[in-house]
């Protein structure tokens, strides 16, 4: 079912999609008669929908930030809670969902490179700068000799 909301049912057509504003489940005698309501069924669909793009989502900002020179503070935690096996969200990702989540990794790892490589070099700029002025310093006092 949760397949089906997320629209990644095989034989799936692009451009069809569902929209639901309401969302009831109940339990039933076995004459067929509705007897109570099942709020489980409820909550463990929207945990296998929401949790998983909820954290795609966070993924993507973490990408964002990334690119903008500001590396968020809990990226790793992130990648933590979807990995440990004691929380099971790794299990809610569909395969769709779960190669997105890999791909938002591989560009946020790719970008964090690409940003400590740059202030690796801004430091290394900096410091030849330093030198240079130091360079400079000494030749003027020795030709004040």
């Amino acid at each position: 079912m949760a397949a089906g909301f997320k629209g990644e049912i095989s034989r799936f057509q692009a451009g069809v999609t569902k929209e639901i504003s309401r969302l009831d489940a109940w339990y039933s005698n076995a004459d067929g008669s509705v007897k109570d309501q099942a709020a489980y069924i409820v909550r463990g669909l929207c945990r296998r929908c929401c949790l998983p793009e909820l954290i795609l989502r966070c993924m993507q900002m973490s990408v964002s930030l990334v690119e903008l020179i500001e590396v968020p503070e809990r990226h790793e935690e992130l990648i933590e809670l979807v990995a440990c096996p004691e929380t099971g969200f790794i299990r809610l990702f569909s395969q769709q969902q779960l190669q997105e989540f890999l791909l938002f990794e591989r560009e946020y790892s790719i970008c964090a490179m690409e940003l400590q490589e740059e202030r690796s070099m801004s430091a290394h700029e900096q410091l030849y700068q330093w030198l240079m002025l130091l360079e400079v310093r000494f030749l003027f006092s020795l030709m004040e000799e």
